[in-house]
Order: structure tokens, then C-alpha cells, then sequence
């Protein structure tokens, strides 16, 4: 009579312990590794949405104001000592889209013909940034900050800027620039469930679009010297961004 009961309190403690495994570790899907946090060696994709800010009142931006700005990225993580490396290589997109300061450009901008601009429309600035970097994530439990570089290009797209003045219409436009840059960040992400993370990370963008003239598209328009407070300079940029990580494949 006691065998049964024996076999049938084995086999009750046998499952108990089995969900128990599975809640702490989350089977083969999440590591039990808590400073992991979920994450595994393997390829993961990253989007996200955000805000960019010009930092520098004297480079390229100085004429445009916040805007918003999307990203994604793929990267990929390696086999490490703890079951995944503190390092992960990436290849990135991000473009942002700025409007333009009206207040600081009615104050400051002379027009070639001379006057005053009474009145201001403006498309948005565009900012491509194509980069590969690094992000090497800090041994925390639970979570993982980490740090991010970044080498790439920058692809600064200005809007054309049409005005009234006190002596007539006009236009201008900073010179279309393409050049290098780099990206220094740092973050911290959260794994939810499974292979879907969520993330948050501030960056600084400096892009080189003052260097020389070989990158320098033409159609630049408003290059005198009567307009030298709209010339160009490099490109410094802040950006604020949150959103989602995903593992793909196996």
C-alpha cells in the first residue's frame, strides 16, 4: 500500500521541481545566468524612436531645433564565459528629421539683397547616419547597462529655407554634406520574456562635415560672405531614444 503513495509523492516533487527550474531559468530560451538578463549568443535586431537635439550653437545645426529621430540596428553576440560575451558588434541606421529654429534664424540671418525677414517657411533638416560599432554591456544582474561606439557616416540633408524680407523674397540653403562621424552612448535594457528585450540609451554624434571639400555636394546656396552667419561647420548632435530588442533565428 505505501508503494504507489512513494511513487506518486516522487513524481509530484519531480514536477514541482521541474516548474521551478523553468520559472528561475526560463528552460532553453533564457539563460539561468541572472547577469545575462536574458540575453543569449546569437542575432537580434533593434528599433527604436526618439528625440535629437543640436548641441553646438556655432556647427552646421545651428539654425535647426529638436526633431524626432528612428533607429534600427542588427547585431550580434558571441559565445562568452558566463554563456554570451560582454561584447556585441552591430551595424546601425538612424535618421532624424529637424525643424528649423525660426526664432534664431529671424534674428540672425542677413538675406543677400540686404532688409529684414519679417517671415519665415522651412522644410525639415535630414540626418542619415550609417555606422558600425561596439556595445559592451557592465556585469549587473537583472539588467544590462552598457556602453556603445560607433564609426559610420553622416549624411547631412539641410531644408530649403524660403523668407520675406523688408526688401523682397528669397531662399537659402546650407551645402548638402557627406562625411565621416562618431558615436559614443551609453544604455540600459531590460529582457521581458522570451527573446523580447526593451531599451533606453542617450547618444553624441559628431560628424565631421566641415572637414575639407571633397565631401561637399554642390547646390549650396547663400555662400557669401553676407551670409557668413548661415555657413556650415561640423555636425553635434544629443539623441534620446527607447524601444524594442529582438532575437532572431535559432
Amino acid at each position: 500500500m505505501r508503494r504507489p503513495t512513494s511513487l506518486a509523492v516522487t513524481a509530484l516533487l519531480t514536477v514541482l521541481g521541474s516548474s521551478a527550474a523553468l520559472a528561475q531559468g526560463g528552460g532553453d530560451e533564457v539563460p539561468s545566468n541572472p547577469w545575462n538578463d536574458g540575453l543569449v549568443p546569437g542575432n537580434y535586431v533593434r528599433m527604436s524612436t526618439g528625440s535629437s537635439t543640436p548641441v553646438s550653437p556655432h556647427a552646421a545645426l545651428r539654425y535647426w531645433d529638436r526633431g524626432t529621430t528612428y533607429y534600427a540596428g542588427w547585431e550580434n553576440w558571441d559565445t562568452g564565459s558566463s554563456g554570451v560575451s560582454r561584447v556585441g558588434f552591430s551595424l546601425n541606421a538612424a535618421y532624424s528629421a529637424l525643424p528649423l529654429n525660426t526664432p534664431l534664424f529671424l534674428a540672425n540671418f542677413t538675406p543677400l539683397n540686404g532688409g529684414t525677414v519679417t517671415s519665415v517657411t522651412a522644410s525639415h533638416a535630414g540626418i542619415l547616419e550609417v555606422t558600425s560599432g561596439l556595445r559592451l554591456r557592465m556585469p549587473v544582474p537583472y539588467l544590462m547597462p552598457n556602453l556603445s561606439l560607433g564609426l559610420g557616416l553622416i549624411d547631412w540633408q539641410p531644408g530649403t529655407i524660403h523668407y520675406e524680407s523688408t526688401a523682397g523674397t528669397g531662399s537659402a540653403k546650407q551645402q548638402h554634406r557627406v562625411s565621416a562621424e562618431v558615436t559614443v552612448g551609453a544604455g540600459i535594457e531590460k529582457n521581458l520574456y522570451d527573446r523580447y528585450g526593451v531599451f533606453g540609451e542617450a547618444l553624441y554624434v559628431y560628424g565631421y562635415t566641415s572637414y575639407g571639400s571633397g565631401f561637399v555636394s554642390s547646390g549650396g546656396v547663400c555662400s557669401s560672405v553676407a551670409c557668413d552667419t548661415f555657413r556650415n561647420g561640423n555636425t553635434t548632435i544629443g539623441t534620446i531614444r527607447g524601444g524594442v530588442r529582438v532575437r532572431v533565428g535559432q
